[in-house]
């Protein structure tokens, strides 16, 4: 019997943006339309989406006054960067009180706007995709076989809900790594998931905005990163759906959403908090003189709030944070590359802040032999053709170049894995 051929689809946010039927009208965002795209849509007239310390610290540290933010346009990949390495400088002298004041603001302000431009790059993305499934992407996973492997930098989870609509993936067991729990209208354990997979194998080597992990805060006395859970950090969670109401931070569900898709703050975890040491009690208030119904305090909370798994578009990405979940993914898709026989390269570009996965492909593809043929599917290719002959060591003659945006539609006939 003759082996299916090893093909493996790399995605790229150029393959993402070609979701058109977004009921807001908007499309995947680009880097560089994080915040315009934000000021689009109806959550930003949403109060308890929280954008306040990334206000506050644009004001103080690039002059922009609050009532200009709307207009600004800086590179948000360029600025996350000079957000995480502020973090980074800073939080080793918090053990010991070695800032000074001014020091002490910023890194508050730099780990609250942190933290906030996840959230807020997760609910954009969850708004945007909360319509029907992507057409482009529902072409493509029912070409997709088992055998067959995606990877994926983006968060999005477009191409996740059609691979689920074809009835041949599952969540639980289709991204080559197992999560603790899935939440399917509740919290499910998967140990021994019972669900067949006959769909490719999906690896998303920056997350997803539908992977959970406990929610992450600094320690101001040690510069420490803490979790509200003694869950061990590499152990992560899936969201699929919820047709109801789910229990979250201060109750603040809105929806419903369709599935992979959920309002700004996801479910709680289905662990116990942990973060108190022995001794002591937990104590939480909340002063708001302005909304009076937030105005609180809570003794021994033991509810482990959760955020989005995704690695933030920094120059140096931080996968560790994230114990081995990366690391296992990244090895996987070194070895997927070294061997498959056919690689799609759809609307990626090689970002400069992705120098790691230009390791990741020169390292892999120079030691592959079996490579027959490379299709390049991008508006302006000629940069990533030289990428693949003069650093990653592909023949020219193996080269086969799409220069248009991904569209599989324009062409209804046509096969994308062709």
């Amino acid at each position: 019997m003759e082996q299916p051929t090893k093909r493996a689809v790399v995605l790229g946010a150029g393959a993402s943006c070609s979701y058109t039927d977004s009921p807001t009208g908007q499309r995947p965002p680009l880097a560089s339309q994080i915040i315009p795209t934000y000021f689009n849509l109806d959550i930003s007239t949403n109060r308890f989406v929280l954008i306040g310390n990334i206000v506050n610290y644009v004001r103080d540290y690039k002059g922009i006054r609050p009532e200009d933010f709307s207009c600004w346009r800086d590179d948000i990949e360029r600025f996350l960067t000079e957000i995480d390495e502020e973090i980074v400088s800073l939080a080793p002298r918090l053990k010991g009180r070695q800032l000074n004041q001014d020091e002490f603001k910023k890194i508050t302000l730099a780990q609250g706007a942190y933290t906030q431009l996840i959230f807020l790059f997760s609910s954009i993305l969850n708004e945007i995709q909360n319509g029907p499934v992507s057409i482009p992407y529902a072409l493509l996973a029912n070409e997709l076989k088992k055998g067959d492997t995606c990877i994926t930098f983006n968060w999005d989870t477009l191409l996740d809900r059609a691979l689920a609509s074809t009835g041949n993936w599952s969540a639980a067991n289709g991204y080559a790594i197992r999560p603790e729990a899935i939440f399917d209208d509740g919290w499910q354990s998967i140990k021994n998931p019972q669900c067949i997979n006959n769909g490719p194998q999906y690896l998303k080597l920056h997350g997803s905005t539908n992977w959970l992990t406990p929610y992450q805060l600094l320690n101001l006395s040690t510069g420490e990163s803490l979790t509200l859970s003694g869950y061990a950090i590499n152990q992560f969670f899936v969201y699929v759906k919820a047709t109801a109401s789910y229990q979250t931070y201060e109750n603040r569900y809105w929806g419903p959403y369709e599935p992979y898709s959920y309002c700004y703050y996801p479910p709680d975890l289905p662990c116990e908090r942990d973060d108190t040491p022995p001794g002591y009690v937990g104590v939480r208030a909340v002063c708001a003189p302005d909304l009076p119904e937030h105005a609180k305090f809570s003794i021994g909370e033991k509810c482990v709030y959760s955020m989005p798994l995704i690695v933030p578009p920094v120059r140096n990405k931080q996968y560790l944070r994230y114990g081995e979940i990366f690391s296992v993914l990244w090895g996987k898709a070194s070895e997927v590359l070294s061997e498959c026989e056919e690689l799609y390269v759809i609307g990626y570009s090689f970002p400069s802040t992705d120098h790691v996965a230009k390791d990741l492909f020169q390292e892999a593809l120079r030691k592959n032999s079996n490579l027959k043929k490379v299709v390049i599917w991008n508006p302006s290719p000629t940069n990533l053709e030289k990428l693949f002959i003069d650093d990653f060591g592909t023949d020219k003659e193996k080269i086969h170049i799409k220069a248009e945006k991904f569209d599989p539609l324009k062409e209804p006939a046509s096969r994308i894995l062709s």
